[in-house]
């Protein structure tokens, strides 16, 4: 009788230690980094992120728990290197280096790099983009990292939108099943300006700006609209083009009077007025026969300023990039520059705000704007916060609809780039997990069943072990682009 009870206890303790190893498995599990790198090669410059996220701890985001996002900004940005495209690659090394001391060493040789421009590179021409890119993949190929030459090209303007109504819902909650109601953005670049939003339903007789993707079962449908030359630095060059082209010789109503531009060779004196610089911007959107077309197709407010379909908008939408870099970043509304902020506004209250600044003369201009990170171009600011303004108003806003101007969520910078790596690592498929099921068949005799329940424990244990080593399996949210 003694010898069953002491077996039996035998027996507990090593369930008992077999449970605790199942827990530390768990652990282990929970705990297992993951790294990646996207570079946004940008207009104005190059950017890397570093991402850093958890694999393993259950819930929605058992694939991508985001830990960190550690990033660097270098100038000019490729498309400068349209001229002497050999040297492209090469410029990208103090990114590479930034990159090596935020993630370990023994992690290098696993963590996947993807390259993706944007507008600027869209803009330079077929050749020189390719003699770009090729020297591009021949200097990251040498660097260490996981990286193919098909990992480095030119992003398309609607993934551009997509990656970042994917970041932001992502970091608002947004995206799986039991989350809150997702918003819409806009992204304004230097190139190009993306409008995404949720519509109520795909319109499949809308073809080229409807996208629906799948996050765990939630399916969310996207109107996707992306604007090449319209982004803000593209838009300042057009308006200028228009003033040289319908305006007074040498005179440029979006600069402050007492100041000067130089363009195309040819200077253009500030006179500051706000309606002819309206009148300015507003041309450079085309007249409206192709939005009229449409509404007679859609109805009336369906319709987008190219004469495309645009459904009904979402009360909640977020604005980043010079959205926020031309209002809260300038210290527009309190004469407080804050490189990182929030804060709601509306076409109207822009407009309004633009209308003082225009009135400014050079001199009061410069003093206003003394302490903004963008200083030393506050000579662009009567145009560019003008043109935020009428932009809204051409992406079918009201003048009264508020929406969030911001950078940054949760510590974390409001930019595309972390709906790329998301999308990314769901595409790269790892080695199999290793972990096959195993069954154990318990005897009469106590014995048996302690070396059993032994090397079980020990199985389970080496199985742990090698589920927290750094070969990632992804499961991949649907929807996106190949």
């Amino acid at each position: 009788m003694n010898v069953n009870v002491n077996g039996r206890i035998a027996n507990m303790r090593l369930l008992a230690l077999l449970v605790a190893l199942t827990i530390v498995c768990v652990t282990l599990a929970a705990e297992t980094k993951r790294y990646g790198i996207v570079f946004d090669a940008g207009s104005s410059g190059t950017r890397i992120h570093t991402y850093t996220w958890k694999t393993g701890g259950g819930g929605p985001k058992n694939e991508f728990d985001l830990v960190s996002d550690d990033l660097l900004k270098i100038k000019p940005g490729l498309s400068a290197f349209k001229d002497s495209p050999q040297a492209a690659g090469a410029s990208l090394a103090p990114l590479i280096e930034f990159a090596k001391q935020k993630i370990p060493a023994e992690h290098i040789a696993s963590t996947p790099m993807f390259l993706m421009a944007t507008a600027g590179l869209r803009m330079v021409g077929e050749t020189a983009k390719d003699a770009i890119l090729s020297s591009v993949c021949s200097y990251l190929s040498t660097t260490g990292f996981v990286f193919k030459c098909a990992w480095a090209g030119v992003l398309d303007g609607r993934d551009e939108g997509l990656y970042g109504w994917v970041t932001l819902n992502y970091l608002v909650d947004a995206l799986y099943p039991g989350g809150q109601e997702p918003s819409g953005i806009i992204d304004l670049g230097g190139g190009s300006v993306q409008i995404v939003y949720p519509a109520a339903e795909s319109r499949m007789d809308a073809p080229g700006v409807m996208q629906t993707l799948d996050f765990g079962g939630r399916k969310h449908h996207l109107y996707v609209k992306s604007y090449l030359g319209f982004g803000l630095d593209a838009a300042r060059t057009a308006v200028a083009d228009k003033a040289l082209e319908m305006g007074r010789p040498g005179i440029h109503p979006c600069v402050p009077k007492g100041a000067s531009v130089d363009h195309k060779g040819q200077k253009l004196e500030g006179s500051g007025e706000y309606k002819r610089c309206k009148k300015l911007i507003k041309n450079i959107f085309g007249d409206d026969e192709k939005e009229e077309a449409c509404e007679k197709k859609y109805g009336k407010h369906h319709c987008s300023f190219t004469g495309e379909y645009r459904p009904p908008m979402p009360s909640s939408f977020f604005g980043f990039s010079y959205m926020y870099d031309r209002t809260g970043a300038i210290g527009l509304f309190d004469t407080a520059p804050a490189q990182f902020g929030s804060l709601n506004l509306s076409a109207d209250q822009i407009e309004d705000k633009a209308k003082e600044i225009c009135a400014l003369d050079g001199s009061a201009t410069t003093a206003r704007f003394a302490a903004a990170g963008d200083a030393s171009k506050s000579v662009n600011f009567c145009g560019d916060i003008l043109y935020v303004s009428v932009l809204l108003e051409k992406l079918g806003f009201d003048e009264h609809k508020g929406m969030t101007m911001t950078n940054k969520i949760k510590d974390v910078e409001l930019v595309w780039t972390l709906g790329a790596m998301l999308a990314k690592s769901a595409e790269l498929t790892g080695a199999g997990d290793g972990d096959g099921g195993r069954e154990g068949r318990s005897g009469s005799h106590n014995y048996s069943l302690v070396f059993l329940l032994l090397a079980v424990s020990a199985l389970l244990f080496r199985v742990c072990l090698s589920n927290a080593a750094p070969t990632p399996k992804y499961e991949r949210a649907s929807g996106f682009p190949p």
